[in-house]
């Protein structure tokens, strides 16, 4: 008597889960078919970089003047470029505790609180030009945020000058009013197929994607729902199989739409179940599947000291020099930190980069560095090796994938992905990024497989569990249309304990 009890409960655990939950499931189903092919926007996109194409070459001035910061002071960032027609350093350094930022003109030093809507458009038409586009640029307005900047990663750069550039893809820019960077770049088609996509499958809606701690936990605790009345729904579904006396086979007891919601969630259910504990996991729930501390430990050993901004300062000097001798056109210069020393990106709108030191000579990633680099991240016994082909976990698609890389290995098996041209740590294989590939990447997007077959076996799989979800959601507005009572049930179809 109690067992039957139980089970009356957990089916109508599972109808009341279903009223409550199908129609996002239902929406996750349909958005997830969407992402298949269209991504969500981003500046970086298909290998290319939108921002640095569209920038213009460096023109450094006769004497470079840099801002008073403290000779002490920790430098995270130092990125020269040009802000419409005049060339600027974007600076973010640490005093005691404080941490600080700004914007600075090149020749002057001074201090630029704030991207105006001319230089936007400047910096607009300097993209279109850039481009090769047949467009005239014109402002819309300035915006805090939207569906396509709601990320937290936009906020140090918050508000933006929203401009469009009516080309024939319908283009418009977000720019940042803080340091002139372009953060975003949509399409029209973009923007359409988002608001199909991405925004209502990641709950990328502004006014709860801003506030990061609640999103965060509406998306756990759904998904979490989810699984639980996916799980509860194949105990259903697996009881509820019968034997005809006609023909001894198994078979629903139901008709119509349940019985379509019964067969099709015998063969699909587990694919519910899959999709929504991965998006459970894409979260990172309360710390797990992030990544080790030894491993982070080590690229920051990498990394080394913080430069100061004494030490940074003669090296921006010896850059400037460079820029105003060196013969091909660079767009984007910047510092990042490696072996306790500061070292230079210049990168040219093309794509091309090198690697230069604090005096401003090329200094290529050969391998002596990478050898350098192997034996801080991963020990003497350690080994590196170009790859130009993918691996289980660093393939297209993946968080920063691009090839080649430089691959090194080490004897706890953790991977560490270089950027072969500046040495700098693209990405780290460890026990909770392998954990995270599959039970998160490999689990909701099928990319263990590779294409075309991963699209194929998606798509039907996406087909599937729409289609369950799709005559779940249709039973629970029949059951509240019908206040909330169950249909009449047939004795046979009743669990039988």
């Amino acid at each position: 008597m109690i067992k039957a009890r139980a089970i009356r409960y957990i089916f109508a655990l599972h109808r009341w889960t279903g009223v409550v939950l199908g129609l996002l499931m239902l929406l996750w189903c349909i958005s997830g078919v969407v992402m298949i092919w269209n991504p969500y926007p981003s500046v970086t996109l298909e290998g290319r970089d939108y921002r640095t194409e569209g920038l213009a070459p460096i023109i450094a001035p006769d004497r470079m003047t840099l801002p008073a910061i403290p000779d002490s002071a920790a430098v995270s960032t130092a990125r020269i470029e040009m802000l419409a027609d005049r060339p600027v350093i974007a600076l973010a350094w640490q005093e005691g505790d404080a941490g600080k930022n700004g914007l600075f003109d090149l020749a002057t030093a001074a201090p630029i609180t704030a991207v105006s809507e001319a230089d936007a458009m400047l910096i607009a038409r300097t993209y279109v030009e850039r481009h090769k586009l047949k467009s005239e640029p014109a402002y819309i307005r300035s915006i805090e945020r939207d569906e396509f900047m709601v990320a937290g990663y936009f906020n140090a750069r918050r508000p933006f000058h929203q401009v469009a550039l009516h080309d024939r893809e319908d283009t418009i820019l977000y720019i940042s009013a803080k340091t002139g960077e372009l953060s975003q770049r949509t399409t029209g088609s973009q923007r359409v197929w988002t608001w199909l996509g991405a925004i209502p499958h990641w709950l990328f809606f502004t006014e709860l994607r801003r506030n990061t701690p609640v999103w965060t936990q509406v998306i756990i605790w759904t998904s979490l729902a989810g699984c639980f009345l996916t799980i509860t729904g194949l105990f259903a579904g697996i009881r509820q199989l019968r034997r005809r006396h006609s023909t001894g086979k198994l078979a629903s007891p139901y008709r119509g739409a349940k019985f379509w919601h019964h067969m099709i969630g015998l063969v699909f259910g587990i694919f519910v179940l899959t999709f929504s504990f991965s998006g459970f996991t894409s979260m990172q729930p309360w710390g797990w599947l992030e990544g080790d501390k030894a491993s982070w430990d080590a690229a920051d050993s990498y990394s080394g000291k913080p430069v100061t901004w004494a030490q940074l300062r003669p090296a921006l000097e010896a850059q400037q020099v460079a820029l105003r001798t060196v013969s091909r056109e660079r767009s984007l210069v910047s510092f990042i930190r490696l072996e306790d020393r500061p070292w230079f990106i210049w990168q040219s709108a093309d794509g091309t980069r090198r690697r230069l030191d604090a005096m401003g000579q090329p200094a290529p990633f050969d391998d002596a560095a990478r050898q350098r680099a192997t034996t801080t991240l991963a020990g003497a016994s350690a080994r590196f090796e170009t790859m130009t082909e993918p691996d289980e976990y660093y393939y297209p698609g993946a968080s920063s994938s691009k090839l080649p890389a430089v691959r090194i290995i080490g004897d706890e098996d953790t991977r560490f992905y270089l950027d072969p041209d500046v040495g700098a740590v693209r990405f780290i294989a460890d026990d909770g990024s392998k954990g995270f590939r599959f039970l998160h990447l490999a689990l909701h997007t099928f990319d263990i497989v590779r294409s075309p077959l991963r699209e194929i076996l998606l798509v039907l799989a996406m087909l599937g569990v729409t289609a369950v979800c799709g005559f779940g959601v249709w039973l629970g507005v029949r059951k509240l249309a019908r206040g909330g009572k169950l249909d009449n049930i047939p004795k046979d179809e009743t669990p039988v304990v």
